[in-house]
């Protein structure tokens, strides 16, 4: 199985690696508006690899990769890298829209909500027993966005003194899990 989600692996890999090194060199990998709005673009792609602690890391690593380990093999990896990269740029520019008073991101949750979500449709359409399940699992992902949404404090890890959940990354997660399994699943039927 771990043979075939290597771009789970590796996208978990980078974020624990990023994860113990430096703030200045982490820094400069954040999503910063200012910084985006100034042409440094890589950061729409590399703001997801970097967290403001090693807590939120590990978690945000451990729902990628939990729920990549699922996905991938069954999406392929070619196909999982495309979908993760073009979620992370749009996550990105959505972010710049739905949160105008956020000037820094860090963290994978919101990629790692859009495997869960992509999971779990994946699961839904191959596994009917488990659609009890995985209705109680969309309702907590939905009501763990939704409290975050109105309290603005993370719901599972320790984040830094002033930094806020940016629960706008997970519902977005939401929306790019959902669009990549429905354009998997009309792939599929053609």
């Amino acid at each position: 199985m771990l043979r075939a989600a290597p771009v789970t692996l590796a996208v978990g890999g980078i974020c624990l690696l990023l994860a113990c090194v430096g703030e200045s060199e982490t820094g400069m990998l954040a999503w910063e508006r200012g910084a985006l709005q100034n042409g440094e673009l890589w950061r729409l792609w590399t703001g997801h690899l970097v967290h403001f602690s090693l807590s939120q890391a590990l978690m945000d690593t451990l729902a990628l990769v939990a729920m990549g380990l699922y996905a991938e093999p069954l999406v392929g990896s070619r196909r999982f890298a495309l979908i993760l990269a073009a979620a992370a740029d749009l996550l990105s520019l959505g972010m710049l829209v739905l949160a105008p008073g956020l000037g820094e991101y860090r963290g994978a949750s919101g990629l790692a909500t859009l495997t869960a979500v992509l999971a779990g449709v994946l699961a839904w359409r191959r596994h009917p027993q488990s659609r009890p399940a995985l209705c109680c699992g969309a309702l907590a992902l939905a009501a763990k966005t939704l409290w975050e949404a109105g309290a603005h404090v993370a719901a599972f890890t320790d984040l830094p003194p002033g930094v806020a959940v940016a629960w706008q990354a997970h519902l977005l997660g939401i929306l790019l899990g959902a669009w990549a399994a429905a354009w998997i699943g009309r792939e599929r039927a053609l």
